[in-house]
């Protein structure tokens, strides 16, 4: 037992404590600690409206606009904020009346940034309520990690996703961390989310500390951004609300979602842990149980540098023995690692997609402590269209093709035509117009060429043909963090540690 914890008997069927005088009569593998919540799975009949983001290549407009439609309340729970830009946002909207709280966690891996001190202290001088869940020598932290990412907006919707509030979640550029985030407009799981809240964020609470100081140099102004639209009407949906450590493990939760598999089951993880001390990681094993009923199975884990390299990266190893052991087993089970490409500079999503019908988004890693010490947040979602969209995405990361946001892409034949027609178009036009002279480019000294050996000091206005033992290849890259962007990244723990992300 550690300082702080509590030992808690298992329950029977009929809800008895169990007292065999046995190890097993107590539960693990969670660590409860002195004021957890105990809050049930919340299963939830949702009408509203609802709507996906696909991170990074929606940037952080959609959240800036989310954000922006709050007219009373605005309550954030999030590990790392370190955007300015989504800032500035909830300082906007404190400015003007909006009743803004903000809780981050305070002893992240890697320490506070020097960005979210900046952020933080900008926030508190727009008037927002800015709190930091942390442990201290006479304190316990009740939770290991506040992992969490929602945003409750007017105690009416939520946002629920993969990310924290950084350049690589919601980049204001095009590259940034694959994640998912679902944003759904129903009362019903945002009033459930609001009580989780209120239980984390109370300060009453000891492991909770107010930030005290504020900046003298204001947030900039909010940046302009598109009006936030629903992608989906009301429409009845099926919806489970997992709150973590609380229900992480929960029979009717994520692993009742992965057991309902019947054709497909696709999963995007930062990374997974096999063992959980002396057993198996339960979602794995799910997953393999659903491989041997002939269910798909196919698994995405990130590739980046951080994940893969010898001394702390450990996902190339475990995809490798997850193969192996699909391979025994004869199993349709298959494992890859998605590589840095294009706008994706690492995998970061936590994510489930079954038999293109149902859908989890999630903060919650796959390893020990994810799901049995931290606060985490995820939904599940039974919506056919929800769960296709994160399907098609999936199916692009697996065969490393382009994803988009919008409804056409290039990888849409009609949309790649057009564009090709539109380039040639162009092209002939311009080389129309284009002439050696007055009219277009006129060099304004001779142009000419010197032999392979001739003195290669060029002169003014010429061009110099090098032989090609002249030019070197480009070596390989220097290993390095894929992706390292301003302000601080998670970074997973070593030793299957913490939710770094």
């Amino acid at each position: 037992m550690g300082r702080g914890e509590i030992a808690v008997r298992v329950r029977d069927e009929s809800g008895e404590w169990l007292d065999r005088n046995r190890a097993e009569d107590w539960e693990g593998p969670r660590h409860h600690r002195l004021g957890q919540s105990a809050f049930g799975l919340g299963e939830f009949e949702m009408t509203g409206r609802l709507t996906s983001v696909l991170s990074p290549d929606e940037g952080d407009g959609p959240l800036i606009g989310f954000l922006s439609t709050a007219e009373r309340t605005i309550d954030v729970s999030v590990y790392t904020f370190t955007s300015e830009r989504i800032a500035s946002v909830l300082g906007d909207a404190a400015r003007r009346g909006v009743r803004v709280r903000v809780l981050l966690d305070g002893g992240p891996v890697g320490g506070i940034d020097s960005d979210e001190h900046n952020v933080s202290r900008g926030l508190a001088a727009a008037g927002v309520d800015v709190r930091w869940m942390t442990g201290g020598k006479d304190i316990v932290k009740r939770y290991r990690f506040l992992h969490a990412k929602y945003v409750l907006v007017d105690a009416r919707s939520a946002w629920v996703g993969s990310e924290n509030f950084g350049e690589s979640g919601f980049p204001s550029g095009r590259k940034g961390n694959r994640g998912w985030s679902v944003v759904v407009d129903d009362a019903g799981i945002t009033r459930a989310l609001g009580r989780v809240f209120q239980s984390d964020f109370d300060p009453r609470r000891r492991d909770t500390v107010a930030q005290e100081d504020a900046s003298e140099d204001r947030l900039p102004p909010a940046p302009s951004h598109s009006a936030w639209t629903w992608r989906e009407g009301p429409r009845n949906r099926r919806a489970r609300l997992i709150v973590g450590p609380d229900a992480s493990l929960d029979p009717d939760g994520i692993l009742d979602l992965l057991g309902t598999a019947r054709d497909r089951l696709s999963i995007e993880a930062f990374y997974i842990e096999e063992a959980w001390r002396n057993a198996t990681n339960p979602f794995l094993a799910a997953a393999f149980e659903a491989a041997s009923r002939g269910v798909v199975v196919r698994i995405l884990v990130d590739g980046s540098w951080s994940s893969v390299e010898a001394d702390s990266g450990t996902n190339d190893d475990v995809v490798a023995r997850i193969n192996r052991a699909a391979k025994d087993q004869r199993l349709p089970l298959e494992a890859r690692l998605l590589e840095p490409r294009g706008s994706i500079e690492r995998l970061h999503n936590k994510g489930v997609v079954v038999d293109g019908r149902q859908v989890l988004v999630s903060s919650m890693n796959w390893g020990l402590g994810s799901a049995t010490d931290n606060r985490e947040i995820g939904v599940i979602v039974e919506d056919p269209e929800l769960a296709g969209r994160f399907q098609a995405a999936f199916d692009a990361d697996w065969e490393g093709r382009p994803t988009t946001s919008g409804g056409w892409g290039l990888e849409d034949p009609l949309a790649l035509a057009g564009l090709y027609l539109l380039v040639g178009g162009a092209s002939a036009v311009s080389l129309r117009k284009l002439r050696v002279g007055a009219k277009g480019i006129k060099p304004h000294a001779r142009v000419r060429t010197r032999a392979p050996g001739s003195d290669r000091r060029g002169g003014r206005g010429e061009v110099r043909l090098l032989p090609l033992e002249l030019v070197a290849e480009p070596g390989p890259r220097p290993r390095g963090r894929a992706g390292a962007r301003g302000g601080r990244e998670e970074a997973r723990g070593r030793g299957g540690g913490p939710e770094g992300d």
